[in-house]
């Protein structure tokens, strides 16, 4: 698979220009949906960081869209004499790509730079270490080109042969952790397990030299039902699956709390710098963060062998093309992934 004259081959035939030979940490960067704001971001953000960062790139997506995003937001990395940064596409047409209009054909393309991405990285040798920033795509166009296909999160966790992997949201104000991902709320109850919640706190303890910048920080764990469940009269899940769990780390965590009623439990982490919110489900989480971290949040996935970031925001059709994107997130999450490769 990881042959270095089939690498050289493929290389050569879908990039931009010649591959420049690159030595030290590399972050490996997807350019998301072609008609979403993914390109117009990750651009952006390389103007900023390439004079400035001691890490080289690679940018995986469409070469003819790229370069002309590139040429429009971040012209010097297209320049042939700049060392820090490559190009690779994976090969495929976009089609006719449109800003705000996507198709299965970009969707196509999205995924396979995902593909891409993930086999520069298994390639990558130990000297060289690497991280993957992907940009956002569409989950459910993706799903009518690829069955299956439910997220990054998900489809990495299958593609590095990942046990157990932890989504994680971090940002200026809120650091919080969704036990349950891609769920419907329906169905979130009858997910919970002891084991689940056990394994995603045991991670991000393992991990918070990454999540959390505060030596041995709160770790806020809220309860499922409204309440914290009054006592089982709303639901036993907190006195059956959470609380169990949350007394067992306590022996060896002190600074863990909970089960706390949501609504008290984002206040309570506010009043706490670098705490961290281990919720029961997306939304139960997502909301408060995104209101506060919007611009800045950036999703993190543990468990992968390798560090993968995100910004936390989608494709935004509806703004891509104009020129208007903000790359906070984007830049944030680029950041992250090179302090995480620096530790």
């Amino acid at each position: 698979m990881c042959s270095d004259d089939a690498i050289q081959k493929k290389r050569s035939k879908n990039n931009m220009s010649e591959m420049k030979n690159i030595s030290g940490p590399e972050i490996v960067v997807t350019m998301g949906d072609p008609s979403g704001i993914g390109p117009e971001v990750v651009a952006k953000s390389l103007k900023i960081l390439l004079p400035t960062e001691k890490v080289s790139f690679t940018v995986v997506g469409d070469g003819e869209l790229l370069s002309g995003v590139f040429g429009e937001y971040c012209p010097e990395a297209v320049s042939a004499n700049n060392p820090k940064i490559n190009f690779v596409d994976p090969g495929g047409s976009p089609g006719k790509c449109i800003s705000g209009k996507p198709d299965e054909e970009g969707a196509m393309k999205a995924f396979r730079s995902i593909e891409e991405a993930v086999r520069l990285v298994s390639c990558s040798k130990a000297s060289c270490p690497k991280a993957i920033v992907t940009a956002p795509v569409s989950k459910e166009n993706i799903a009518r080109v690829h069955k299956g296909f439910v997220g990054h999160t998900e489809f990495l966790q299958e593609a590095f042969n990942s046990d157990f992997v932890t989504m994680v949201f971090l940002g200026d104000h809120l650091r919080v952790v969704p036990v349950t991902r891609h769920v419907a709320l329906r169905n979130v109850a009858g997910c919970l397990t002891k084991e689940l919640v056990f394994r995603t706190i045991e991670q991000v303890i393992k991990e918070l030299c990454i999540v959390s910048d505060t030596p041995n920080p709160t770790i806020i764990v809220t309860a499922l039902n409204p309440h914290a469940g009054e006592g089982g009269r709303m639901g036993d899940e907190e006195k059956t699956i959470i609380e169990p769990v949350v007394k067992c780390f306590s022996e060896t965590y002190p600074a863990i709390e909970g089960p706390l009623p949501s609504d008290v439990a984002f206040y309570r982490a506010l009043s706490k710098p670098g705490s961290i919110v281990i919720a029961m489900y997306h939304d139960q989480c997502l909301g408060p963060f995104k209101m506060l971290d919007f611009n800045n949040g950036v999703n993190l996935t543990l468990g992968l062998g390798v560090v993968r970031t995100s910004p936390d925001h989608g494709t935004a059709f509806n703004i891509a093309g104009k020129g208007i994107a903000d790359p906070g997130s984007m830049i944030h999450a680029i950041k992250l992934a090179i302090k995480a490769l620096q530790i």
